[in-house]
């Protein structure tokens, strides 16, 4: 139990101990932010042994009528560790990212806090606990989408909280009727509407999936998601591979698995919609993504159709389906999360945000560029990267669910992201950049930064390329957590089993 409280207040004392810091005391908050990040992780990972091995971790509290509670199962636990220790890349990357720049310690403090409402999201023992910390996570993070206090940073943090507060109006009428029926039993004591034979069954359904498809940013649901990219690019990667986005998706499987179960959702008509609904947003997104010039936008709408590869194998109802969405749910913020980074790292050098202008830009930035190519083939679905077992067992899914169509629209969206990508690597790299975007000079806070280290992310005549980049710290804060991730996309594709035993231990509980 010490563990989980520890997992949980982590953030939030590295929060507070953020605010009460100086004003320009940054390498303080920079120490508090690692410090408290990786604890966080540190205790997340401790946690999900326990789980894994078959202990209940529990920590309860019933105030009033209402009991709440932590209590995470494996499949919270893989959540718990998908977030807690991406958010440490987070964390090193931000420290580049935001040198030099305005309100470090308002962006620290919340960075904390929405790291410790992510974990809560995870460990969260019942629909009410959940409930609880899936909207303060709305609250923690909008902050963070209007950090440049620019009009389009307000307006998109507006657009957020519209969005995201409605969808938690739809759930929270969802758990009410849930309670009426059922109470608030705990996710790991069984399937929540278990010999429930209530005739609004499937309108509750309907709502819980408005209420997280809001934040799983399945269609319509969608258009907070692409404003929000006003934010800071490592709020940008947390927001589209972590945070934000996966609380809405991990919101679905539960209501899926833990809520009504896949025996009973089954039965629901509308659980036959649900697939198709997830399959037309994989398409509509990435073809919408292909027509964006703006690198994050387009990225954007990439993630509006990858976080439907993971509802869909979640939809299939069929234990390889949702092995695959595990798979995904793992391998797929590796490198969206890179792909995120090499892009600020692109504005950061150069000041280009878009693709339509990054000709040649491969030749000023070759590892950056050379990290982005990795990812892009990530995004496919290619082996040697982790991405492939996701979408291979998405398919072994679809195909024993008896909808085998589901496989095809699977395929056909990796043709449509190797469209997406390829090409912007290969104008890169074999582009000619015009003159008067050469040289390096590139935006930093508002002024112009001085092109003499302009190679740092190597020159395309330097022959070691690591060694240019180290020599410029602020840039390798950005980068070297871009190449780890893709060294860790690159070992999990070729040893896959390295992460099955948590796939299957979920996999298990809900089908055992």
């Amino acid at each position: 139990m010490l563990y989980l409280i520890l997992a949980l207040i982590s953030g939030v004392a590295g929060g507070l101990l953020v605010l009460l810091t100086g004003r320009n005391r940054h390498s303080l908050s920079n120490f508090i932010t690692l410090f408290f990040s990786a604890s966080a992780a540190f205790f997340c990972w401790r946690v999900a042994f326990l789980v894994f091995a078959g202990e209940r971790v529990r920590f309860g509290w019933k105030p009033g009528e209402l009991q709440w509670s932590l209590d995470p199962d494996p499949l919270g636990a893989v959540f718990g560790l998908i977030a807690s220790t991406l958010w440490l890349f987070a964390a090193v990357y931000s420290f580049g990212y935001m040198a030099g720049k305005e309100r470090q310690r308002t962006y620290y403090a919340f960075f904390l806090l929405s790291l410790s409402v992510t974990v809560g999201v995870a460990f969260s023992g019942n629909l009410v606990t959940l409930y609880l910390f899936y909207e303060l996570l709305t609250l923690t993070t909008y902050p963070l989408v209007i950090h440049d206090r620019t009009s389009g940073a307000v307006r998109a943090g507006s657009k957020y909280i519209l969005y995201n507060l409605s969808g938690a109006g739809a759930i929270l009428i969802a758990i009410i009727t849930t309670h009426s029926c059922v109470g608030n039993p705990d996710f790991a004591d069984g399937i929540v509407l278990a010999g429930c034979d209530s005739p609004v069954l499937g309108w509750l359904l309907v709502m819980f999936i408005i209420g997280f498809g809001v934040k799983a940013a399945i269609m319509p649901l969608h258009r907070w998601l692409p404003e929000a990219m006003a934010a800071p690019t490592p709020v940008s990667a947390l927001l589209h591979a972590v945070a934000v986005v996966y609380s809405g998706v991990f919101g679905i499987l539960r209501v899926v698995y833990s809520v009504f179960g896949y025996e009973l959702i089954g039965q629901l008509s509308f659980s036959k919609v649900l697939p198709w609904l997830a399959a037309f947003t994989i398409l509509a997104g990435v073809l919408i993504a292909l027509r964006q010039d703006i690198l994050k936008r387009r990225l954007a709408y990439q993630t509006v159709s990858h976080l439907s590869y993971i509802l869909l194998g979640a939809f299939t109802l069929e234990p390889w389906g949702l092995a695959g969405a595990l798979m995904h749910m793992i391998s797929y913020p590796m490198m969206k999360m890179t792909l995120f980074f090499c892009a600020g790292i692109i504005t950061e050098k150069t000041g280009e945000t878009r693709i339509s202008r990054m000709a040649g830009i491969g030749r000023i930035l070759p590892g950056t560029m050379a990290a982005f190519a990795v990812a892009a083939l990530g995004m496919v679905g290619m082996l040697p990267l982790n991405t492939f077992w996701g979408k291979y067992y998405l398919m072994k899914g679809s195909v024993a669910g008896g909808m085998w169509p589901l496989a095809t629209v699977l395929a056909v969206s990796g043709l449509l992201n190797a469209a997406c990508f390829i090409p912007v690597v290969v104008n890169a790299f074999r582009g000619v950049r015009s003159p008067d975007r050469t040289g390096g000079d590139a935006l930093q806070g508002g002024e112009i930064r001085s092109g003499t280290d302009s190679g740092a992310f190597g020159d395309g005549n330097d022959g070691n390329v690591l060694s240019r980049i180290l020599k410029d710290r602020r840039m390798a804060l950005m980068f070297v957590p871009a190449l780890l991730l893709v060294l860790m996309s690159i070992v999990t594709g070729l040893l896959p089993g390295i992460v099955w035993p948590g796939v299957q231990a979920v996999t298990d509980w809900f089908f055992q």
